[in-house]
């Protein structure tokens, strides 16, 4: 993600399921940082096949 105006390079995920779809998104400003554990919780609840709450950890029900 770059603000080529500006030159600065932002963080940015992007999960895309294998049709092509984009599944999820985030950017963090430089002065975030990101956490891993919140991006494998993503990608789990993505593969859950369900609607998962805010706090869904893997092994916890859909709603």
């Amino acid at each position: 993600m770059l603000i080529e105006e500006e030159g600065i390079a932002l963080r940015g995920l992007f999960i895309i399921d294998p049709d092509g779809e984009l599944k999820y998104q985030v950017v963090n400003h430089n002065d975030v940082g990101r956490s891993v554990d919140e991006t494998l919780r993503v990608l789990q609840a993505l593969q859950s096949g369900g609607l998962c709450a805010a706090n869904w950890r893997a092994g916890d029900k859909n709603l």
